[in-house]
This record gives structure tokens, sequence and C-alpha cells, in this order.
């Protein structure tokens, strides 16, 4: 869960994960996405792996935007190098799903709602909406 908020990389799952995002680019992105979009819709979707395509699915919309302050500030430098090949992966139908799936059912989702805080589900209906091309 969050580290010291409610936004994607207040959570240590999606800040660790940026590294190998870093190493392997977009098809470590695909992946997170893809652990997701593949899961039935009666299997159970755990934190981690949740924060891990919400990550994702940030790296993709701030390719898509080229806004990136909302990634970490010594993320952004690195972020710059694979803009080009975010977006050459067609990867925005598959975060939008991963997205949804998040909302629709997830542990993540279960945490946040039992602690009674909206902000998180705010910041992630956000994320869906900047996906949206």
């Amino acid at each position: 869960m969050a580290s010291g908020g409610t936004g994607t990389f207040d959570d240590d799952d999606a800040t660790e994960r940026l590294d190998s995002f870093e190493s392997e680019g977009a098809s470590a992105i695909e992946t997170a996405l893809t652990t997701v979009t593949e899961l039935g819709r009666e299997e159970y979707l755990e934190a981690p792996e949740a924060s891990h395509a919400l990550a994702a699915a940030e790296l993709v919309a701030a390719a898509l935007s080229g806004e990136d302050d909302r990634l970490p500030d010594n993320f952004r430098p690195r972020f710059a190098k694979y803009v080009d090949s975010i977006n050459e992966a067609e990867l925005t139908a598959q975060a939008r799903k991963a997205v949804a799936r998040i909302l629709r059912s997830s542990e993540l989702k279960e945490t946040w709602d039992d602690a009674g805080d909206e902000e998180w589900e705010e910041g992630v209906r956000d994320l869906l909406e900047r996906l949206k091309v």
C-alpha cells in the first residue's frame, strides 16, 4: 500500500518496479499490463500486480501526452529515452483495460475502500481519462 500518499508512485511496489521499466523498456510495461489483463474476470488481482500495472499505465499516459510531471522526479530523465518505444508499442488500449480492471476488482481497490479514502480512486479514474485518445 501507499508509503506516503494515494498517488501511483507513493506505492512502494510501483516505485520498485520502475527499475525494470528502465532496464527493459516497453516490454516491461507490456508485461505489467498483461499480467492484469489476462486474468479471468473472477480471478483475484493482488495489490503488487495492480500497483505494477498502474505504474505502467502512468508511463503510457505520460508518453501519450508528453507530460511527465506525475512521474517521480528522479525517473523523468531516464523515462525520456523510452517515450518513442512506449508509443510505438501501442499499449494505450491495454493500459485502459488494466486500469479499468483494477478499479472494478482488486486487492488494491479493496484496501483503499476499507481505508475510506476516495482520493486513490479519484486518481486512478483520472489516469483512466488520461489514457483516452
